[in-house]
C-alpha cells in the first residue's frame, strides 16, 4: 500500500513538472547564412494591438538579455529584425482514473464501481519569435514554445524560460551537423 501512494505520488509530481516546461518547435530558411548575423534591431517598436503592453515589455526586455548573453548586440539596423506574438487558447481537459479510480479492489469479485472522470479548462500560452535578414527582408527562422499558463499575470522568470527555451534554437545548426 506505501508503495502505491509513492508511486502515484511520484506521477504526479511528474505530471506537475511536464506542465511547466514550454514544448518548443523551430523552423528556419535552410538557405539563410546565419554565420554573419552580429546585431540585431526591432521588426517593430510597439506592443501588437490587442497584447498585455506588459507582458509585451517582459518579453521585449527577455529577449534583450538572451540575445545579450548570446554576444549579439542591437543596432538600428541591425543583420537581423526580430519580431514577437503572444498568443492563448483555451482547451478542455478530460482524463479518467478508470472504473475505480485510484482505487484497487484486491477482492475482485462483481460489484458497482466508480468511475472518477476529472474535467477542466486550461490554457495554453504560445510565444512566437521571427527572425528577418534586413538585408533581404526575409523571413529566416521562426521559434515557438507552448505550455500552460494561467490567466493571471506571467511572471518575468515564467517569460524568461520560455523566451530562453526558443532561443536555444537560434540559430539552427548550420546544414548537415548534428
Amino acid at each position: 500500500m506505501k508503495a502505491r501512494a509513492v508511486t502515484l505520488a511520484f506521477c504526479t509530481m511528474l505530471a506537475a513538472s511536464c506542465t511547466t516546461t514550454p514544448q518548443v518547435s523551430f523552423d528556419a530558411d535552410p538557405n539563410a547564412n546565419f554565420s554573419h548575423f552580429r546585431t540585431y534591431s526591432w521588426a517593430y517598436t510597439s506592443a501588437p494591438q490587442g497584447t498585455n503592453p506588459l507582458l509585451s515589455q517582459r518579453v521585449k526586455s527577455s529577449i534583450d538579455s538572451a540575445l545579450a548573453a548570446r554576444g549579439y548586440t542591437q543596432a538600428d539596423p541591425g543583420d537581423f529584425a526580430i519580431g514577437f506574438t503572444l498568443g492563448a487558447r483555451n482547451r478542455v481537459e478530460v482524463s479518467s482514473l478508470g472504473a475505480y479510480g485510484p482505487y484497487y479492489r484486491p477482492w475482485g469479485g462483481w460489484g458497482g464501481g466508480f468511475n472518477q472522470v476529472d474535467v477542466r479548462n486550461v490554457t495554453d500560452g504560445t510565444l512566437t519569435i521571427d527572425i528577418y535578414d534586413t538585408a533581404t527582408k526575409a523571413a529566416v527562422w521562426n521559434g515557438q514554445a507552448t505550455q500552460q499558463v494561467t490567466t493571471d499575470q506571467i511572471p518575468q522568470e515564467k517569460v524568461d524560460i520560455a523566451v530562453n527555451a526558443v532561443l536555444a534554437k537560434f540559430p539552427p545548426p548550420p546544414a548537415g551537423a548534428k
